[in-house]
């Protein structure tokens, strides 16, 4: 009652049915095993679309070395709020942090067109990788191409040698997600540890959504909304109406 009586006070509306479905929803099929690495990536819209495209196929984490010759911010515009459920850590030197992934028991993909570079969509993602995507024009480092235990290109067909770092990544991510779904892995439920940690880094406790009601991974069809939805945007192309002068 009093928690009831502190949403009242501070106006802060109950969680629908239809939100509590969708954030238990991609509590639980967020793949914690796989993380995305940015190696000197230095615009800040590339690195927005990368979490948007993360969050979207359920990849909890990105992990950004800037190219500091620009600040390290991101696009609110591009990334549509992703920030908020997407782990972003911002460091200066990759090479530590996939050291302390290896020893995690992950394996480091490189997108680098070497001699021995593989075509990205021959590779098993369903086990935990970290993928590095470079620098929008020199690529990963050496010592990143050193690390890797494999080298991944997208094959081009046309004039064109790459793809933007964001598109690649964008097309690299939805392998994952394919494959991981094939193999029934977006199916598994999430442990206690992992909700709860999940449930910090996404601030729910600020919405003051109760942790008991994600501990169990929803079935079903998502709830309906409780109101139309609309946007706007099919005003646009009304016709006008005409006046009495024409």
């Amino acid at each position: 009652m009093q928690q009831l009586n502190a949403r009242k006070a501070e106006k802060i509306p109950m969680p629908t049915d239809r939100r509590l479905y969708r954030i238990s929803k991609a509590l639980h099929q967020r793949q914690l095993d796989m993380v995305i690495a940015l190696d000197c990536v230095h615009d800040q819209h590339n690195l927005s679309a990368v979490l948007r495209t993360a969050d979207a196929t359920g990849i909890d984490r990105v992990v950004w070395v800037p190219d500091y010759k620009k600040p390290d911010t991101v696009n609110p515009e591009v990334s549509k709020g992703s920030e908020r459920w997407v782990n972003l850590t911002v460091v200066d030197n990759l090479q530590p942090e996939l050291a302390k992934f290896r020893r995690q028991g992950y394996k480091i993909a490189a997108t680098h067109m070497g001699r021995d570079a593989v075509d990205f969509r021959t590779i098993d993602w369903t086990t935990p990788w970290v993928i590095v995507f470079g620098n929008e024009h020199r690529g990963c480092s050496e010592e990143t191409v050193e690390a890797a235990d494999v080298n991944i290109f997208l094959p081009m067909y046309g004039f064109v040698q790459s793809l933007n770092v964001s598109v690649a990544a964008a097309v690299t991510m939805y392998e994952v997600q394919r494959q991981r779904q094939n193999a029934g892995i977006y199916d598994a439920s999430k442990s206690r540890e992992q909700i709860d940690s999940l449930y910090s880094q996404w601030r729910l406790q600020d919405e003051e959504i109760p942790l008991e009601d994600l501990l169990v991974r929803p079935e079903g069809n998502i709830p309906p909304m409780e109101q139309p939805h609309s946007d706007g945007r099919g005003m646009r192309f009304l016709p006008k109406k005409k006046t009495e002068n024409g």
